[in-house]
């Protein structure tokens, strides 16, 4: 898999979507489409081996156009949509991290506990298969398919009451996951987030649900500590994917048309 962009909606394309995992290329799609009456999304599709290679990447696309872009990172792709901004912030008019990972450690290690406790017992055999499959594949689809199958379990386990939407992270790969996410912990591990934090020049706003696996406070409290111009909007009832929320979605998707309308309108 190579690096790509998808367009969704008309030109100007003043709204950048970043997505999870990382690896995860596609899971923002049917998002992208729905905010894209608004203005044209801009959805990249991230498979490099790298941080370094996916933010030189996105500066490329950023830079490329006549506005600001307003930058949505979901999950992982907050942390990206953090460096990234931090490394371009001439071209970003506003950040708006969905989701977004705790940015300390010892906040991140009850994750997998908090999952774990949430899925049945069929789905927890089938996830200690899924992990000994990806330790022992030697085929890149074999990898990514289970990747895949992963993915969809810690959806589900992250999940306050689906809406049950068609799955859209179908292109996984977890060459990139491995990669990629290897130097993401070594960031959080090195506390280097609060640098990041403090090259930013745009406005900030964090949305989370109450019912994630990651928590909200810490995230909440480590972006008020370091960022001045930062907001945050609490979603009840609301896992992981908001938009795949069944008592969230509304809520979430007004937040987010009200964040991406005045900035994307007034091309500050």
């Amino acid at each position: 898999m190579t690096d790509r962009v998808v367009l969704h909606g008309k030109p100007p394309y003043t709204l950048m979507f970043l997505h999870g995992g990382p690896g995860a290329g596609g899971e923002l799609a049917h998002l992208a489409e729905d905010i894209s009456p608004i203005k044209g999304v801009i959805e990249p599709r991230l498979y490099s081996l790298s941080i370094k290679e996916q933010i030189d990447y996105l500066r490329d696309i950023a830079r490329t156009g006549q506005q600001k872009v307003v930058l949505l990172g979901y999950s992982w792709g907050a942390w990206l949509g953090i460096m990234l901004a931090a490394a371009c912030p001439q071209y970003i008019s506003k950040l708006i991290l969905v989701s977004c990972p705790p940015f300390c450690q010892a906040e991140a290690n009850g994750i997998a506990d908090i999952r774990l406790g949430r899925l049945n017992t069929e789905q927890k055999s089938r996830l200690t298969a899924l992990n000994r499959l990806l330790a022992e594949a030697d085929n890149t689809a074999v990898a990514d398919g289970a990747m895949t199958e992963i993915g969809e379990l810690f959806l589900q386990a992250d999940t306050y009451s689906s809406l049950n939407l068609p799955d859209t992270a179908a292109e996984c790969s977890y060459q990139t996951y491995k990669s990629v996410w290897q130097e993401a912990l070594a960031l959080r591990q090195g506390n280097k987030f609060a640098g990041y934090l403090a090259l930013l020049k745009c406005p900030v706003v964090a949305i989370h649900g109450d019912y994630d696996s990651h928590p909200a406070k810490p995230v909440f409290e480590y972006l008020g500590d370091n960022l001045t111009g930062f907001s945050s909007v609490l979603l009840r009832r609301c896992g992981h994917c908001p938009w795949h929320e069944q008592y969230a979605r509304q809520e979430f998707m007004a937040v987010l048309k009200q964040e991406i309308w005045y900035y994307s309108h007034t091309g500050n």
